[in-house]
């Protein structure tokens, strides 16, 4: 049985990392669903563009640029969503993926730059949202999960240990907030099929090793508006976590694939790969 289209309304989200892929899938879901939407965005082209799809759409929605790493960015977008009269779910999807190769020759801006928008970022959210939340009793914290939460992934490192630490930063929140109304989740979507995804930087002699993720996001990837639709029912229930890739889902969804044809080479996701300079 379908949502009832109305079941969020008179509800303020905050999605970010919303101007395309998985956050905006994420938007438009709480969007469509009765909630107004407040997207935030590095690009205020990409923003702006984002929150016109979904005013076209018939839902209320407003945008406000935002680096998850600047403190006063996130208390603004704060602000933003607590001009529309309230401040009620706040999704915590900016992401930034690292360069693909050992940690050891990982360039060291890299790996503070996905420092800054995994971790700094799921901070800065959580600790403008979370005062808001406590003091009305009530209010949803979504944590976007990743690969590495439940253990290392080699040479992916930097992108990894930060959603190991998203996900035990997540627990601990839950911990501390119990009892007090506050709903705080943790949502692994598993592979979705973004830019993101599909764009990768390597270390110079670790792009060859790249060829397999074709194959496994063929096996498993998902659309981000398939990917986003669990998070309508975390908003709305006590669930501590979502997780797509559960044994089951690897079995079937990769039984399907193949069927389907997925993994044949004109039906595999676009890949493209930048290449670093060796003294980079």
């Amino acid at each position: 049985m379908d949502a009832p289209r109305d079941m969020l309304a008179g509800r303020v989200a905050v999605v970010t990392g919303s101007s395309r892929g998985l956050g905006f899938a994420m938007a438009r879901v709480l969007g469509g669903h009765g909630a107004s939407v407040v997207l935030a965005s590095r690009s205020d082209a990409d923003l702006a563009a984002a929150v016109d799809r979904l005013r076209t759409e018939g839902m209320e929605a407003s945008g406000r640029r935002c680096d998850m790493a600047e403190l006063a960015d996130v208390e603004a977008l704060r602000d933003e969503a607590l001009a529309h009269g309230t401040l009620d779910i706040w999704v915590n999807n900016a992401g930034a993926s690292g360069v693909y190769g050992p940690t050891a020759s990982t360039p060291v801006e890299d790996f503070a730059r996905v420092v800054r928008t995994n971790i700094l970022g799921t901070f800065h959210g959580s600790r403008v949202a979370l005062p808001v939340f406590l003091g009305q009793g009530h209010g949803d914290l979504v944590n976007v999960y990743g690969q590495g939460d439940q253990g290392p992934v080699a040479l992916q490192n930097a992108y990894a240990s930060s959603k190991r630490w998203v996900r035990q930063f997540t627990e601990t929140l839950r911990a501390e907030t119990k009892g007090s109304g506050v709903r705080v989740h943790g949502m692994n979507p598993g592979l979705v099929i973004t830019d993101m995804l599909g764009s990768v930087t390597s270390q110079a002699g670790y792009e060859q090793r790249l060829g397999g993720l074709q194959v496994v996001v063929g096996l498993w990837g998902q659309t981000p508006e398939v990917a986003a639709q669990p998070l309508l029912r975390l908003v709305t229930s006590d669930a501590a976590e979502f997780r797509d890739l559960t044994k089951a889902t690897l079995v079937g969804r990769g039984l399907r694939s193949v069927l389907t044809g997925r993994l044949r080479r004109r039906n595999r996701m676009p890949m493209n790969v930048t290449v670093l300079d060796a003294h980079h």
